[in-house]
This record gives C-alpha cells, structure tokens and sequence, in this order.
C-alpha cells in the first residue's frame, strides 16, 4: 500500500493512458486518486503525469492515515460529507471526516489520538472504495476491476466472510501505540497479502530502501506465496483414455481477480513413461524466453479486456488500460455461490467460458497419450506477462508523458528479477 505511488507497472501506464487520452479527458488524476490520495485530496494530482507530487506522496502511497479517517458514504454523518453524485464502494469515492479522529475496529482503543469505534472498518464495502473499479472515459459502463462485485455476489457474501477476514487475519499481540501494553486476540494484519509474489522484489531491486521496508516487503512477499497457495484447490483422475482436471477456486472472488492485464493463471500437464521422459506436455512455460508456449489442449484462466469500435485504434484485445472499453475473454474461476445474473448486472463478466450458478469450479480434459505411465499436473499464476512488459517498454518510447521513464525501468526489472517468474499454487501427481 505505501509504495502504490512508485511501483512502476502503475507508473508506466499511467503515462501511455495519459498519452492515449490527451485532448480528451485527464484519466491520471483519477488513477493517481487511489495511487497517492493525499496527494489527490490536497491538489497536487494535477498536472496528471504526477510531476506535482512531492517527496512525502511517493514515500507514503496509500497511508495509513487515508483508512483510519474514511466514513461509511451511506450513514447520515457520511452523506452529509460527500456530494450527492457520490457513486457508493467504488471508483475511489472514498469520504473522509475533517476532525481526524481514527476509526478502527475497537470499541476501546487505547492510542494517543482522537479515536471511536468503526463498523464500516471490519466489512468489505470498506475495501470496494478502490476495488471495484468502472472506466469513467465510457460512463462507468465498462469494468476495469471488479473484485468487490465478484464478492457481493458470492456465498462469502451471504455467509458474512469479509474481505478483512482472508486478506487482513486477526493475529495475537499488541496495537502499534508504543504506551500500548494490552495482549488482544483480534490485531488485524496489515500485510494484505495478495497475488503479488514478484512486485516486492522489483520495489527492492529499483529503490533504495531502509532494512525495514525490506523486510516488510520479503514478509509481504512470502504472505502473498502462502495466500496464492490456499486459493485454489487441484484434482486430477483418469477416465478411460482420457485425464481429467479440476481447479476449485477456494477464494471469495474470481480466481484470479483484480487488475487484469499481463495477470494469468494456467495449468501445465506432463505426462511421462517408464523411463522417466516427458512424452507430451500443456501449459509449457519456457522460463528463458518468459513465453507460455500454446497448444491445442492449453487451459488459460485470464481476462482480457480490448477495443471495440475505437477511432484510432486496432480492434481487439489490447493492453491499452484507459481506451479499453469490452471484455473479449474472462474465463477466470468464480466463487461459490455466485450468480450469472448478478455478474452480469455488475459488469463482473464472464466471456468465453460457462459456468452455472454457484459453480466455483472448472475442468478440463486431457488425451492421455500411448506410453504414458505417470503425469504431473501444475496450476501456475503469474502477475505479469511478457506481452504486458514489452507493451510498457514499447509504448513509452518517446513517450512525453513518461517522465519517470518507468517503461524502461519496468523492462529492466523485469529483465533482471527472472522475468516475473510464475509462482505454483497448486500440484498433485497421478500414477496411469
């Protein structure tokens, strides 16, 4: 959260969305909103290429300072703080209080500041603030992020499992006031380990950081490997001539979810004989050349968004974040108890896959081949792509608005930290 104003993914897009839509609408500062909101909130999101940013906006990001102040939109204290057009649990609509009193989930906090209890702080509408995301440039008719609607529609929803409750575990210990000496059962983590597995590496190899950033983010990281392993579930059996394959999503959104470009989750299938050889394989990832080698039988869980009818611009899928305005593939899993209505009124769509209501899961099938003792099957995710890095790289060539040349950053991380290696979530070996 606090190095949301540096990570260089976000920063390079920014400058090509900037790029794409000059002359028609200052998409920056909206993005920049959720990215650095003090910034935001005190003037300096404007220019929105984020040469108006200070020192203190990218040392801080996301602070914790924004969350303890932010108000409930819909009570009376919250509406009388928001302007009437304020599009509720989105889009970074966040209302804050003026008097600086701290909200949390305690009833008796002991801290040095002004501080009361907050309901809004332990449900998940508190979390769809940034989101669930609706591109602005098309009315808000076209999605960008919808993790909080794949929730809302989902049993997790209905059975009351917050987001908190995955992504911000309550542990044993002690709140951080140093006066504070009170053993409580209920600390909220505040690592809100995700899928970023690669990103802390990159934010260690690109800035110069103090030992306890780096800790935090090695911490960050290795929480986010053991989140990504609980997500989903891997089941593989014979059937006849044939191997079939379960994925089970265990999360309470789609898996995966969020950001959707560059992000991808696949399964690889080895199958071998009796001498131990790889006589046919799917979902092969060369880790050389970072490309995901297509086959006939590949199973890919992604989204990707694209152009539709956009002067200017190749119809199709693109990584053109800002001007993308439909949805040409999302197959990703979703939750239990979800429903296609719902998705669909939502904008949380699912295109090129069909599941029924309430099926968390997906399977797919595979020819087993003649020789075929045994197979190894792998459910990989990665956080970015090739394409994606190459895209930043390309487009911010004599790119103006690039003015942290963050593309090119982007690409020599990329280059040095082993190309955003995938990370296993899943593995499970079936003799033939």
């Amino acid at each position: 959260m606090s190095f949301a104003a540096v990570d260089p993914l976000f920063l390079a897009l920014n400058a090509i969305s900037n790029r794409d839509l000059e002359g028609v609408a200052e998409v920056g500062d909206f993005c920049l909103r959720c990215h650095t909101p003090a910034a935001w909130l005190e003037g300096r999101s404007e220019p929105v290429d984020g040469s108006a940013l200070k020192e203190k906006d990218f040392k801080y990001g996301v602070a914790c300072d924004l969350c303890m102040r932010m108000v409930d939109p819909l009570t009376e204290e919250g509406k009388a703080l928001s302007r009437p057009d304020t599009m509720v649990y989105a889009n970074g609509q966040y209302v804050l209080e003026d008097d600086y009193v701290r909200r949390g989930p305690y009833s008796d906090p002991q801290s040095p500041h002004k501080s009361q209890y907050s309901e809004f702080h332990t449900k998940s509408e508190f979390c769809g603030t940034c989101h669930d995301i609706y591109n602005p440039v098309y009315n808000l008719e076209t999605p960008v992020e919808t993790t909080y609607s794949e929730w809302l529609y989902s049993a997790y929803s209905e059975e009351g499992v917050e987001c908190q409750d995955c992504h911000m575990p309550a542990v044993e210990g002690y709140a951080a006031y140093a006066g504070n000496l009170e053993l409580r059962d209920n600390i909220y983590r505040h690592e809100f380990a995700g899928s970023s597995v690669w990103m802390p590496d990159v934010l260690v190899w690109m800035y110069e950081l103090e030992p306890g950033e780096v800790e935090a983010l090695m911490k960050t990281k290795e929480r986010a490997r053991e989140t990504m392993r609980s997500a989903a579930d891997l089941e593989a059996r014979r059937e006849g001539d044939m191997l079939v394959v379960r994925v089970t999503n265990l999360a309470g959104h789609k898996l995966p979810t969020g950001y959707p470009e560059g992000r991808r989750m696949w399964l690889n299938i080895r199958f071998y004989d009796d001498a131990g050889r790889v006589i046919k394989e799917s979902g092969r990832y060369d880790p050389v050349s970072a490309e995901l080698v297509k086959d006939d039988e590949i199973k890919v869980y992604e989204a990707k968004p694209g152009l539709k009818d956009v002067d200017g611009f190749s119809e199709g899928p693109s990584f053109h974040f800002a001007m993308n305005n439909w949805i040409y593939k999302d197959n990703r899993i979703p939750p239990r108890g979800f429903s296609n209505r719902a998705y669909e009124e939502r904008m949380a769509y699912i295109r090129g896959a069909t599941y029924e209501d309430g099926q968390y899961w997906d399977t797919t099938v595979y020819a087993i081949p003649v020789g075929a003792v045994r197979v190894k099957v792998f459910l990989w995710h990665q956080s970015v792509s090739k394409e994606f890095i190459e895209f930043l790289r390309d487009e911010n060539i004599g790119n103006n608005w690039d003015i942290f040349d963050a593309g090119e950053k982007m690409y020599a991380a990329w280059e040095a930290l082993d190309r955003s290696p995938p990370v296993e979530m899943a593995g499970v070996e079936v003799p033939l």
